[in-house]
């Protein structure tokens, strides 16, 4: 979740509230569910992010780390990341996750100050071991589109957008719509509190549709650096009961 939450907010804040052309990310994210088993798994998810700004456009690169115990490994990069439940072996892996690339651009900025619009590709490389549960082995793709508006102190954003999922060995996956919607207020220039609601359709016949809350506290600590805390709770089988992160973003 929190990497599509982190982009997603970084738009609805503006791209004129931290100055650069590039930034480095990482944290910590953690979540814990049953998926629809009899037995809870867990995962923890450490990633790198690159971002890369040049007047509309923004590239951006995950490298991640992912740790699992239980049944069902969650990626939790979110519906336009990869962020699909598989189910693994029962007891622990970790290793590598997928790596995650996308390209942004900013249709309406700088036109039209009162919105904000911005189209993403994004593509889940297969670098993650499926043998160990950690990954699906196949590359998956996806198209979002990113809309923010601002009014006062509050900016209101959603993510409506379509993936493509790689079919694993045996399995027929669907490619699902996602959306998402959600609010950021500003309590002062360093301080933006705010709640997400994501929903994506079922992959599987079997499945379920995502449906989960985040809420989030984004500090800013210095005049290159930014925090991003954040909770995470599911209303459904294809999401985590609870879950939560940080995120330290250093811009250059």
């Amino acid at each position: 979740m929190f990497s599509r939450l982190l982009a997603v907010t970084t738009l609805a804040l503006g791209a004129n509230v931290y100055a650069g052309d590039f930034s480095v990310s990482s944290g910590l994210d953690y979540s814990r569910g049953s998926y629809g088993e009899s037995q809870s798994s867990e995962t923890w998810y450490l990633p790198v992010i690159g971002r890369y700004e040049a007047g509309p456009l923004t590239l951006k690169l995950t490298l991640p780390y992912l740790r699992t115990s239980g049944p069902v490994t969650r990626t939790p990069g979110g519906p336009g990341a990869g962020g699909a439940a598989t189910v693994s072996s029962r007891g622990s892996a970790s290793g590598q996750g997928d790596v995650v690339t996308s390209a942004g651009y900013a249709l309406l900025e700088g036109m039209n100050r009162s919105w904000m619009v911005e189209i993403i590709g994004k593509v889940k490389l297969p670098t993650a071991d499926k043998d160990k549960g950690l990954g699906s082995g196949k590359t998956d793709y996806s198209v979002q589109l990113d809309l923010a508006k601002p009014v006062a102190a509050v900016t209101v954003f959603g993510t409506a957008g379509w993936k493509k999922f790689g079919d694993p060995d045996g399995m027929n996956m669907r490619d699902p719509l996602f959306l998402s919607v959600g609010l950021a207020h500003k309590l002062g220039p360093a301080v933006t509190v705010g709640a997400a609601y994501d929903w994506r359709q079922k992959v599987t016949t079997r499945g379920y549709q995502v449906s989960e809350l985040s809420v989030f506290v984004t500090r800013r600590l210095a005049e290159s650096w930014k925090m991003q805390t954040y909770f995470v709770t599911g209303f459904s089988d294809a999401s985590p009961d609870m879950g939560g992160g940080l995120m330290l973003t250093r811009l250059f």
